[in-house]
């Protein structure tokens, strides 16, 4: 996964950056297998409205009012699906452009994925100012192509192994215990880290609508 981090950063980073002083938002979501329990298609879509709104202005009353609602009632249950999509789109609304990156999808649950990504389609389809930019391992792939009917691009990313032991070599330089680590010990931890994970790659979708 080193590689997809670190090119999901620079991505968003990226994004960031290009965003400051226009009308426009990033928003960001990463899953993560540790929490999966937490991450529902309702969890993730009301993230991503929260990380919007800032970019669009004041909190339109639509949104407050779904949420607050939501929140006094038994239980406190959440929003559905179906009432966070409009509401997605509201704080959508006043943006030039807006582009929202889903990290590491194949960290989600399998019963989780056909609702989200179906969701991830139908933003993708309201207004061509919207970005998709989605990562996760190969297997990815055929629920994206499942979800997303002739629309996604693929681009395959794969570590070289010199592009890993790279990366872990920096990582140990900038250990802030040094001295806890002879250097046949991580010459050892380089070796057996690149070869576990150097078959391993990711594939970054994005999805565009012109």
């Amino acid at each position: 996964m080193i590689t997809d981090c670190s090119i999901s950063s620079l991505i968003i980073d990226t994004l960031c950056d290009q965003s400051v002083g226009q009308k426009a938002a990033v928003a960001c979501f990463y899953c993560d297998f540790q929490d999966q329990k937490t991450q529902t298609p309702e969890n993730i879509l009301g993230a991503l409205i929260k990380q919007l709104i800032p970019g669009s202005g004041a909190i339109p009353g639509e949104i407050d009012s779904a949420f607050r609602k939501a929140k006094d009632q038994v239980g406190g249950r959440g929003l559905r699906v179906p009432e966070l999509l409009p509401l997605l789109q509201v704080a959508l609304a006043p943006l030039e452009k807006a582009f929202i990156c889903i990290d590491a999808l194949d960290e989600c649950l399998g019963k989780h994925l056909p609702e989200l990504l179906r969701s991830l389609y139908a933003i993708s389809q309201w207004s061509p100012k919207i970005r998709l930019f989605i990562t996760g391992r190969p297997h990815i792939h055929r629920e994206i192509e499942k979800h997303f009917p002739g629309g996604a691009q693929f681009v395959e990313i794969k570590p070289t192994p010199e592009d890993i032991m790279k990366y872990l070599q920096m990582m140990l330089d900038n250990d802030p215990e040094p001295e806890a680590m002879n250097a046949d010990l991580k010459a050892e931890i380089v070796k057996r880290v690149s070869e576990t994970i150097s078959d391993v790659y990711v594939i970054a979708i994005s999805k565009f609508k012109y």
